[in-house]
């Protein structure tokens, strides 16, 4: 399993939450996630968890290419929206799911 998380106070938080070997943690975001491509990987299942609203409008084209990049033929990709305003020291974007 890979876990990416460009904000290293999360990761090192995600880390400490789940202490599993079986995970791989990774500093990396969109719309490039180039250090993921790097890798060379495919994965069966993508999660986008509180990450979209993150991604300037812009730049979702380019991120959302990036992505599907990743999976295998057929494989989902879920993606959770956060809706409401942001901590101060973040910033989001509108998401429109409809």
């Amino acid at each position: 399993m890979l876990a990416v998380e460009p904000a290293a106070a999360m990761r090192e938080a995600g880390q400490r939450l789940h202490p599993d070997s079986k995970i791989r943690w990774m500093d990396d975001c969109p719309p490039s996630l180039q250090n993921l491509h790097r890798l060379g990987l495919a994965f069966d299942f993508i999660l986008l968890s509180a990450v979209w609203m993150h991604v300037p409008p812009t730049e979702r084209s380019r991120a959302f290419r990036k992505v599907i990049t990743l999976l295998k033929l057929g494989g989902p990709l879920a993606i959770t929206l956060r809706h409401g305003p942001a901590e101060a020291q973040q910033q989001i974007y509108e998401s429109d799911c409809g």
